[in-house]
């Protein structure tokens, strides 16, 4: 029910503080133009000292530090195409996990060892972390909506799935985008909601509800508010929210082509899943 409310909560936000963007800073829905697209390099810091347990209540866990380095690119093919990809690399720090004082002293001795003062030592990754190829057609416009599908596979290495939400080498990723510009107090807007389907998560196959608004207060600037949900119907408790992000930021229009992009990113619900914090910076170049 906590967190029920919480989703809740968040929804209730994400609306009201509705911020908008300018359809050609974010895609989303909208296909790019034949032989133009967007490349956006993303890079995240990011730590945990809590998780989400198997109930959904946050209790104290092991801590770590992630850095994650993400390339993404949308490209139009056709008019009525567009190919999306990402790959990037990732280097995980987790901290020793909790010291049995009793179990290894006891151990220990009967070994005839030196007595320990940590625990076993954290998880280490370093490497390659996702990759993704996709494509995204329009299926039809009604009035200033538009409304288009997205089909796509995801991958890892067995090493990178245990610091991701992979439980196989691919995973399926279908979802219906729409998309609406409008104003907003004067301002050009626009709000972005996807929703998809993807394959064996941590808690299994998942339903995916992700959404996008902006605002351009200033001709050069752009607010944006994102939240990313994934349900597991099959899940058990996490049938109400497997995981719940939520992201604010803000992106600076240095060039017409190039853009540098600020902000933060939270896990605020979640089951069997950390509790992770992070700051985020990018920067978009449009061809």
């Amino acid at each position: 029910m906590r967190v029920a409310v919480r989703v809740l909560a968040v929804f209730i936000v994400f609306c009201f503080g509705v911020v908008a963007a300018a359809q050609s800073a974010l895609a989303g829905a909208w296909l790019m133009p034949p032989g133009e697209g967007q490349a956006i390099v993303t890079t995240t810091f990011a730590d945990a000292r809590k998780a989400y347990d198997a109930s959904g209540r946050l209790i104290q866990t092991p801590s770590y530090r992630k850095f994650e380095t993400r390339l993404y690119v949308e490209h139009g093919l056709f008019d009525w195409l567009t190919i999306v990809a990402e790959g990037g690399y990732m280097n995980f720090s987790g901290a020793a996990g909790p010291y049995d004082h009793l179990n290894l002293l006891v151990e220990e001795a009967k070994a005839g060892l030196p007595l320990s003062l940590q625990g076993p030592p954290g998880a280490r990754y370093d490497g390659l972390g996702l990759g993704a190829l996709g494509a995204r057609t329009l299926l039809f416009t009604w009035g200033d909506y538009i409304v288009s599908l997205q089909a796509g596979v995801r991958a890892a290495s067995p090493a990178a799935r245990r610091f991701l939400d992979m439980r196989d080498p691919v995973q399926a990723d279908l979802r219906l985008l729409v998309g609406r510009p409008f104003e907003f107090f004067g301002f050009p807007a626009f709000v972005d909601a996807q929703l998809g389907y993807r394959s064996r998560g941590q808690n299994g196959d998942e339903i995916r509800a992700d959404l996008t608004a902006g605002l351009r207060p200033l001709p050069p600037i752009l607010l944006l508010a994102q939240s990313f949900s994934g349900f597991a119907p099959r899940g058990g408790p996490a049938g109400v929210v497997a995981a719940q992000k939520f992201q604010l930021s803000a992106v600076y229009d240095m060039t017409a082509s190039l853009s540098l992009q600020i902000g933060a990113i939270a896990a605020l619900g979640g089951v069997n899943s950390p509790a992770e914090r992070g700051l985020i910076s990018a920067f978009w170049w449009r061809y």
